[in-house]
């Protein structure tokens, strides 16, 4: 978020603008007050409209199939303006981060909180291709996590785009959710969002685009000829995911099919809009003393706001995809929950200097824990003798400096080493060198920004598929960031 520029407008209709939000490739967004008094994002879009009255006359129709859509786990477009040069959007401010913006930070969901997300993705989907409306960009970082639970924005801007445009352009939307009928040109209708939530649940899952690649048309060539990577996703999720990944769109099942299945079709009764809406939102976790938090792990995501919220004033994160119709607009809440997760931390290091003091009657337990350790780590060599360290391996870790968790993802080949990816989408590229004939590399040829040399250290678990990953930066002497991987393949 930042302060109005001196070229930016004070005043759009009935909306004082009071912050700049962020700029993507169809305009400007801006935090408005409405008369009402609720805060607004009010979307000044590029597109001209006042020569073309053909062109003026879709655009309405598209604003008002939008409008139509149901308040399902979506941010409601609350009005349109298309007078002037260049015609604006008001929609609801929702208060929270984004999804892509909660991975990035906290790492891959799982249990109900993933689930959870599923559900409401699904129901926001299903509400918008009731009304008509194809959302046409659905990913990460359209879904933001308000205090009611997730909310799905930007539907139909994309499509608003092309009615109020009347050059040819290449198909809106971002690369690695983009559905194989869209990059080929072909009509693109619900299916490619089925397409677009289930990568985006893939993502929520294991932390990392299941598409990726250096470059645009690398990703769209591995969409249109490569299979995509679930990494953990399993059980009945993986199976709706891989449906509506399927390459045919009408293989694919719709949004309140997709619903049901996640609730249970013999659960469902009534509205299953209605039902799933209900499912998304969850019990909020409250402090007995303060305000709502979000718990650690998988608990409810409709708390994540609750923390310093009120004390924030509103914010931006600034999308890193260069196709996208609008940044998403967060609170800053990162400030506040930074602070909270180093209280958490205070507190545990206090409880640790507590349980350290070791009576007598639990030496006899520890010495037992460390027969039944070694005894496991025996067998893990033996395990890991048989198969070798060969393969793939994807996790995440975390880097306690930044207080911030990541994707890590190995390549692991024989006696050479292999290669190394990690970061926020997995940015960051090294070549991986053995250190000797154990389970220590070398970590050189980094690329990527902010990321640096070092060595990587892998440590068995109960599981021979599992290893625990530590990694210190070059020319340090403690870990910078540690975490878990799972061989893939």
């Amino acid at each position: 978020m930042s302060e109005l520029r001196a070229d930016d407008p004070q005043q759009l209709g009935a909306y004082r603008l009071t912050r700049r939000l962020g700029q993507g490739g169809q305009g400007v967004v801006y935090l408005g007050e409405s008369p009402q008094g609720p805060p607004v994002a009010v979307k000044l879009l590029h597109a001209s409209l006042s020569g073309d009255p053909g062109a003026r006359r879709r655009f309405l129709g598209e604003v008002e199939a939008v409008r139509k859509v149901a308040a399902f786990c979506t941010a409601q477009l609350l009005d349109a303006d298309l007078d002037g040069d260049r015609p604006y959007l008001v929609s609801e401010y929702v208060d929270g981060p984004s999804l892509r913006e909660l991975v990035v930070e906290e790492g891959p969901r799982q249990g109900g909180s993933l689930e959870r997300l599923a559900i409401g993705t699904a129901t926001a989907l299903g509400a918008i291709h009731r009304a008509g409306v194809v959302h046409r960009d659905f990913k990460p970082g359209n879904v933001l996590l308000g205090i009611d639970g997730p909310r799905v924005i930007d539907f139909g801007v994309s499509r608003l785009m092309d009615t109020a445009t009347t050059t040819t352009h290449l198909p809106m939307g971002t690369p690695a959710y983009m559905a194989p009928e869209r990059m080929k040109g072909e009509p693109a209708g619900p299916p490619a969002d089925m397409w677009a939530w289930g990568l985006t649940v893939a993502y929520t899952a294991t932390g990392r685009p299941a598409y990726t690649a250096d470059t645009h048309q690398e990703v769209l060539a591995r969409v249109l000829y490569g299979k995509p990577d679930l990494g953990s996703l399993s059980g009945r999720l993986r199976e709706i995911v891989e449906a509506c990944l399927a390459p045919d769109p009408g293989e694919r099942p719709d949004a309140e099919e997709v619903l049901r299945l996640l609730l249970g079709q013999d659960v469902v009764e009534g509205d299953v809009l209605s039902t799933g809406a209900m499912a998304a939102v969850g019990e909020a976790v409250r402090r007995t003393d303060g305000p709502a938090r979000r718990p650690s792990g998988t608990g409810s995501l409709s708390a994540v706001v609750g923390l310093g919220a009120a004390e924030a004033a509103p914010g931006v994160i600034t999308d890193p995809d260069p196709t996208t119709s609008f940044p998403a607009i967060t609170a800053p809440l990162m400030a506040a929950r930074a602070e909270a997760k180093a209280r958490e931390r205070a507190a545990a290091s206090e409880d640790g200097v507590a349980r350290r003091r070791v009576r007598r009657r639990q030496v006899a337990v520890v010495a037992a824990g460390v027969a039944m350790a070694v005894a496991g780590f025996l067998l893990w060599v033996r395990g890991t003798a048989a198969q070798g360290l060969e393969g793939t391996w994807t996790g995440s870790a975390e880097h306690f400096a930044a207080g911030r968790v990541f994707a890590v993802e190995l390549h692991l080949t024989g006696d050479t080493g292999g290669a190394m990816r990690w970061g926020a989408e997995l940015h960051c590229a090294g070549r991986l060198g053995r250190a000797g004939g154990g389970m220590v590399f070398t970590l050189d040829q980094v690329q990527g920004e902010e990321c640096y040399p070092g060595t990587l250290r892998m440590f068995p678990t109960s599981d021979v598929n599992q290893m625990d990953i530590k990694v210190t930066r070059q020319g340090e002497d403690e870990v910078t960031y540690s975490g878990k991987v799972a061989r893939t393949s």
